[in-house]
């Protein structure tokens, strides 16, 4: 059982600025707490006693949020989260995580049956794919026979997987790998995780897991906040209730 987790929220968030202001995404009301707190709860449905949370921006807000909440949650703080991808925020755990991990950002808005899928599969290292959202700023996973040889936010000439959800199960062998090769790369502040991954996955291939209709939306902007409260927010209490998770 996955027992730890990471969350990226280093972030700025500027595409939410207009809907809430000086505040990080993660912290974006929804519904009845913030939407980084819905994730919280799953993780612990899931079997997770503790989160490792990568702040940057407006990092105190988290501390402030999150001081009472029933996990056992611990702080990384990225200070240079105006001027570094998500990778650099991840490198920052090394030396913080002793096993397997569940890999998450902090603006997901999903169903539990995300966690319980990737939980549950007998591969360490397993990145969950969706079938299309038609979200208008979808990341494509490709690759063969479930392994993964490129993310791109545009159609390639190669064998699609299925659309990134960004939450992954990632092995403490493949972490370590990930932290070399992002020490060892020529300098590129803006690198992501999900490129990493493909990245390395040419040599230690990283298997991908779909899930055609998961629920789940990523809240970057206000045109996907409106798709989480008419969309995918009903889907989701729809699909929690029909597999017995909710």
């Amino acid at each position: 059982m996955v027992q730890t987790a990471v969350i990226l929220a280093a972030g700025m968030g500027t595409r939410l600025r207009s809907v809430i202001g000086h505040s990080p995404k993660g912290l974006l009301p929804w519904e009845d707490r913030p939407l980084i707190e819905h994730s919280l709860l799953r993780l612990r449905r899931a079997g997770v006693e503790t989160v490792v949370l990568v702040v940057g921006f407006e990092a105190d807000q988290y501390r402030r949020a999150l001081g009472r909440f029933p996990l056992d949650i611990r702080y990384v703080l990225n200070e240079d989260y105006a001027s570094t991808g998500s990778m650099h925020s991840l490198s920052l755990c090394a030396g913080k995580l002793a096993g397997d991990f569940f890999l998450l950002e902090s603006d997901l808005l999903y169903e539990l049956r995300a966690l319980f899928t990737l939980g549950r599969a007998t591969e360490e290292d397993l990145v969950l794919l969706s079938g299309p959202t038609q979200a208008g700023d979808e990341v494509y996973v490709y690759g063969r026979d479930g392994t993964i040889e490129a993310v791109s936010k545009i159609k390639l000439d190669l064998p699609l997987l299925g659309e990134l959800v960004g939450i992954s199960k990632i092995s403490r062998a493949l972490f370590e790998i990930m932290c070399d090769h992002y020490r060892a790369r020529p300098r590129d502040p803006k690198y992501d995780y999900e490129l990493c991954l493909a990245d390395v996955s040419l040599g230690r291939p990283v298997r991908t897991f779909t899930v055609p209709d998961l629920a789940w939306v990523e809240i970057d902007g206000p045109e996907h906040l409106d798709r989480a409260r008419h969309t995918v927010g009903p889907r989701i209490r729809q699909n929690e209730a029909v597999y017995g998770q909710a």
